[in-house]
């Protein structure tokens, strides 16, 4: 680790945190920043065929001992679940106490105990595998790109309380032991005779024996008590619009459509908490522009890439022309946010 990180509990679980990338640079710092500050001991990333400072940015990272950053050969089975075949073969993988796979749009987000992921491990000493429900949060109808940490931009979610019957996505850290196979972009797989586990949800909650097998997703009750996994699929518009253009992480040839943003553009209420308390990652990111003026120039470089880039997108790409015309009269026939409730959520992060 570089000379200012968290000097490392030797009694302290190891955990390694397993993601991939392709055009991501204006988001990395804050999401690197977020997980070491959170407990995270390792973070792999793979990447594949980045045109942006992505690379540039993870090989500083690198160097600084930050990330342990690879170039992915890709698969038929796509970017995702390649990158995930070869990170079995990675010695932090290897050696890890715990392992949790999530991209750079999800930001763990844990409201118990000290905030940490070793915290909330030794709450649950005996459990074999904890899963994080998605809580997705929406664009707040914000069009531009900007160097402000995500978390601190995007406040507005879905509601904390679903549906009756309302099955939210997971994605699951487990113990690195034998009765699990290999990563999974979700969960784990099981070997073929696990022992008996116990797997629950953040607050507690035990996932039945079927659900431990193959579920994906819980129905009714997400365990945000205790910890929540905020997706900021979309961000801004405009960063959506990078995001359809590249295609999806966890496809060959998966495209993005209109259906995509309905999915994902949650406005319904405000959550500040992760918001409230992202100085602690915020600090840890300008001690890496402490070490590294490198760090500071890419981080420059990636904005203003990512935004001439959408406005190159907009500009020239009649599906995307469309599609933005779709989103517009979305939006018009959608519940107003509410202008001052926007604006307060914003001041107050």
């Amino acid at each position: 680790m570089a000379f200012f990180s968290f000097r490392r509990d030797d009694s302290a679980p190891r955990i390694t945190l397993v993601t991939t990338m392709k055009d991501e640079a204006p988001y990395i710092l804050d999401w690197v920043a977020h997980y070491k500050s959170i407990g995270v001991t390792d973070i792999v990333v793979f990447t594949n065929d980045c045109n942006d400072p992505t690379d540039h940015i993870l090989r500083e990272l690198n160097r600084l001992g930050e990330v342990h950053h690879r170039f992915s050969r890709v698969m038929k089975r796509g970017p995702h679940k390649s990158a995930l075949m070869w990170a079995q073969y990675e010695p932090v993988v290897a050696e890890a106490d715990w392992i949790l796979v999530a991209d750079v749009d999800e930001y763990l987000q844990i409201n118990v105990g000290d905030g940490t992921l070793p915290g909330l491990i030794n709450m649950h000493p005996d459990v074999d595998a904890i899963s994080f429900v998605w809580k997705i949060f929406g664009s707040m109808g914000v069009e531009d790109i900007s160097d402000r940490p995500v978390p601190r931009q995007f406040t507005r979610c879905q509601p904390a309380k679903g549906q009756p019957g309302e099955h939210r996505f997971f994605k699951t850290m487990y113990r690195n032991s034998k009765d699990f196979d290999r990563m999974g972009v979700h969960r784990p797989f099981l070997t073929a005779e696990p022992g008996p586990l116990k797997w629950i949800t953040p607050d507690g909650t035990r996932l039945t024996e079927d659900q431990t097998r193959k579920a994906l997703f819980v129905h009714d009750t997400y365990g945000y008590e205790a910890a929540q996994l905020n997706h900021y699929a979309l961000r801004s518009l405009n960063s959506f619009v990078i995001k359809q253009k590249r295609g999806r992480a966890n496809h060959q040839n998966g495209k993005i459509e209109l259906g995509y943003w309905s999915k994902f553009d949650k406005n319904d209420e405000v959550d500040l908490k992760l918001a409230q308390a992202f100085g602690t990652a915020e600090a840890y990111r300008d001690r890496l522009f402490e070490q590294s003026e490198r760090l500071v120039k890419l981080q420059a470089e990636a904005i203003d890439t990512h935004r001439r880039r959408a406005m190159r997108i907009k500009r020239r790409n009649d599906d995307i022309k469309a599609m933005l015309k779709a989103i517009q009269r979305l939006s018009s026939q959608e519940p107003e946010v509410g202008e001052a409730a926007t604006d307060n959520a914003r001041n107050a992060a």
